[in-house]
């Protein structure tokens, strides 16, 4: 685990005061948003491709403008057996942005496997569990 290291951040007051109504709707302290939202920000600088969005687990990593997250990306990569050019074709976006979502994910692998970890049990029968009066059409 990185060892974790102090900022100082100035910011005006309409930001301070809009930063604590957003963790205070999230249930966090505003440095820890704060610290999130730095995180993020410099992830879509290496990445420009991809933005974040409220999910489970947690944050989580969009390809921009499309409602795949980058796990999703990974995993039809892997059942189009590497094909990014197929894949690309189904997200209706460039190759390029494809490559970025795995570059992202070869960056950040724990933070992929916890999202691919956690959607692995989202079949029928998974969720027949969690909701019993489910049916199959």
């Amino acid at each position: 685990m990185t060892k974790e290291e102090s900022v100082t951040l100035r910011l005006t007051k309409p930001e301070k005061a809009d930063l604590e109504a957003a963790a205070t709707l999230t249930g966090q302290p505003p440095g820890t948003l704060a610290a999130l939202y730095v995180k993020e920000g410099v992830r879509r600088s290496l990445f420009p491709a991809i933005e974040f969005r409220d999910g489970a687990p947690g944050r989580v990593a969009y390809v921009t403008g499309t409602r795949w997250p980058v796990w999703m990306v990974v995993d039809l990569v892997k059942d189009l057996d590497g094909n990014t050019l197929k894949a690309a074709k189904r997200l209706e976006k460039p190759v390029a942005v494809v490559k970025m979502a795995l570059a992202y994910a070869e960056a950040y692998p724990g933070e992929i496997a916890a999202s691919l970890a956690l959607h692995a049990h989202r079949d029928f029968e998974g969720l027949k569990a969690v909701s019993p009066s489910l049916e199959e059409l």
